[in-house]
Parts: C-alpha cells; sequence; structure tokens
C-alpha cells in the first residue's frame, strides 16, 4: 500500500478500520477517539471536519510503513 495523501475523511475513516484502527464516538463533544492497537495513545479529533487533521494522516502513514517493513511478500513481483 502506498503512503497515503487524502483530505476526504470518509476515505480516511475506510482505511483506518481496514488497518485495524477502531474509531469512538466522544459523547457530547462532537469528537471521535481513533485507536490502533500499533498505539499506545488515541488521537481526538473533531468529527465535524471535512478534512482529515495532519496528525491522523502522519499515524496512518507510520502504521502502512511499518505494515510494509513487516511483510516480507510486499513490493515483490
Amino acid at each position: 500500500m502506498k503512503i497515503i495523501h487524502t483530505s476526504d475523511i470518509r476515505r480516511f475513516k475506510r482505511i483506518w478500520r481496514a488497518t485495524g484502527g477502531f474509531i469512538f464516538e466522544v459523547r457530547c463533544t462532537g469528537e471521535v477517539r481513533y485507536v490502533h492497537p500499533f498505539f499506545a495513545h488515541s488521537i481526538r479529533a473533531n468529527d465535524r471536519r471535512l478534512d482529515v487533521p495532519a496528525v491522523l494522516l502522519s499515524r496512518l502513514n507510520q502504521i502502512i510503513r511499518t505494515k510494509a517493513a513487516n511483510d516480507e511478500s510486499y513490493g515483490q513481483d
């Protein structure tokens, strides 16, 4: 999988879940928590935003790079 450069929050959420992440609503705040088993701390972000915060893109790309480094067949034809 390539590095992700997107501003589409729907696409980002699909990819986040596909890589093993979870998204939880924070009650009465309009925010959501992004949780992934690779990281000890979650990230809170405003769910009303239409774009993707940079910290979330950074974390997703870090997950993708880690998975690619650990996958022996990645990049081989």
